[in-house]
């Protein structure tokens, strides 16, 4: 049987609503991504891990494809947050300063990326619509690559 299971059940606990899967194809697609049901689950938000399988066994670069795509879109949002700091509202900058300060800390960038939200929704500055572009990418995302024995190059 498949020794993962009790693996990803105790990390999706840790990690689960901010949670990103590059799974390799295995076992844990079958158990993974089946319809009609999946082992994931969301919470009182909606908030659940997001999963998705490559066909080949290339899981390894997929998912740095993803830390990467992440990464970069941080990037921007620290850089928008930076250049329009003096041009938004003073409860709109304590906000971006925040996030700015708490983005690299999977917990605490939840609580700041709240707050820029919740700041945006009375902003009127460009940057406000430009953020809310890339909301779902505020908070720190947990990537995770689960791999097959193909995948990790064990068999015969």
């Amino acid at each position: 049987g498949c020794g993962e299971t009790p693996y990803i059940k105790l990390i999706t606990q840790l990690y689960g609503d901010r949670m990103m899967v590059a799974n390799a194809t295995g076992c844990s697609s079958i158990y993974g991504g089946s319809a009609p049901s999946t082992p994931y689950c969301t919470n009182k938000d909606n908030q659940g891990p997001a999963w998705a399988n490559s066909l080949f066994e290339d899981n390894a670069e997929y998912g740095l494809g993803m830390v990467t795509a992440s990464k970069k879109l941080r990037e921007r949002l620290a850089r928008q947050m930076t250049e329009a700091m003096d041009e938004v509202a003073p409860a709109t900058k304590e906000a971006f300063e925040a996030w700015l300060e708490a983005k690299e800390d999977g917990e605490k960038s939840r609580a700041a990326s709240t707050a820029v939200l919740k700041a945006l929704e009375s902003e009127n500055h460009a940057v406000a619509g430009e953020i809310l572009k890339l909301k779902d990418h505020l908070v720190k995302k947990s990537v995770w690559v689960f791999g097959g024995d193909g995948w990790a190059y064990d068999i015969g």
